[in-house]
């Protein structure tokens, strides 16, 4: 056989494996009306365990809460009231109170405190169910009030007699320049601010929780104060702050809200005594040019006046009554 003839049978022989093998592949035709075969999906199936199961469940056995004042708690309080600030602040006898460019006017001079607005806050650590120790910090505001008694004037020219002061018994006024006279005078009274600042370390006694768990909401107490308290009067009479030792006893009702709640209300008695410093000038006019000491007029006898310097005034007892009403926290 030629070449030729050998090529042409074996092309004849691929192509017909390749018809053959196409023709295996494709799938028959299926008849018609032959419902299609549908493809099987699988599909898998999670079970959770018994320990997630358990996550998922609402736990209602917590523990309930029993009211009770707890060893070892830290407590802090903020609480507002007042102090009944009603006593004598200072007082000082035929003492320079107003001082106008022709006339010195002086008298007995006495300075009252009246009811102060008082915020304080507390951190206490419960030591005993029926024992607790606190540090307090407060501060107070209010007015005190000035009143002059026994009043006389002098012009301010040489040998100058003093007279009394008191132009509503002044017979020879008219009554409605008499009015005018003593309106301003009492305008020239002090009536300015006083801030008080306090702190101390408190006691806190339980009194029926002696042997007890401390269980209950409602929980009265023994209180008592010793600390100090500042002074600070907008005065010309006085040079800076006058400070003082405080001690105070009283009692109060605590009532446990919530776990980390409690309200409280409290009162108690303070006791402590005061001495202002005099200033070195009542008044100083003409940015600083004139100065007018803190004069005092003691009568001498003969029925006349001695003029010298205020060198001190004397210490006043003061006793006041505070109340407050307050929230606490207990960590």
């Amino acid at each position: 056989m030629s070449v030729k003839s050998i090529l042409a049978a074996l092309c004849v022989l691929v192509a017909g494996s390749v018809g053959a093998t196409a023709q295996a592949q494709t799938p028959a035709a299926a008849p018609e009306g032959t419902p299609a075969t549908q493809q099987t999906r699988i599909f898998k199936l999670q079970h959770e365990t018994a320990t997630a199961a358990q996550d998922l469940e609402v736990d209602d056995e917590a523990e309930a809460w029993i009211p009770a004042i707890r060893p070892g708690s830290i407590e802090l309080s903020m609480s507002l009231g007042f102090m009944n600030l009603s006593g004598v602040l200072l007082e000082h006898g035929q003492m320079i109170y107003r001082y106008t460019t022709d006339s010195t006017y002086w008298g007995d001079v006495s300075i009252k405190a009246q009811t102060a607005f008082n915020p304080v806050v507390r951190i206490g650590y419960t030591v005993k169910p029926w024992l607790t120790l606190e540090g307090y910090a407060g501060l107070s505001f209010s007015e005190y009030k000035t009143t002059v008694t026994d009043r006389y004037i002098r012009k301010n020219a040489e040998d100058a007699t003093p007279e009394s002061f008191n132009p509503y018994s002044d017979q020879s006024l008219d009554p409605e320049e008499a009015r005018e006279l003593e309106e301003a005078d009492q305008l020239a009274w002090e009536e300015r601010s006083l801030i008080t600042l306090q702190g101390g370390l408190s006691v806190l006694v339980y009194p029926l929780n002696f042997g007890d768990s401390g269980n209950g909401r409602w929980h009265p107490y023994l209180l008592g104060q010793v600390g100090a308290v500042s002074y600070d009067m907008n005065s010309n009479f006085t040079a800076g702050t006058a400070g003082s030792g405080d001690i105070a006893f009283g009692g109060g009702l605590r009532l446990l809200a919530d776990r980390n709640v409690s309200l409280r209300v409290e009162a108690a008695y303070h006791t402590n005594s005061i001495e202002f410093k005099p200033s070195e000038y009542f008044v100083e006019t003409n940015a600083g040019a004139t100065r007018v000491r803190l004069m005092e007029y003691p009568r001498i006898e003969g029925g006349g006046f001695n003029e010298q310097p205020v060198a001190d005034f004397a210490s006043e007892d003061l006793s006041y009554l505070s109340w407050s009403l307050g929230f606490q926290g207990t960590f």
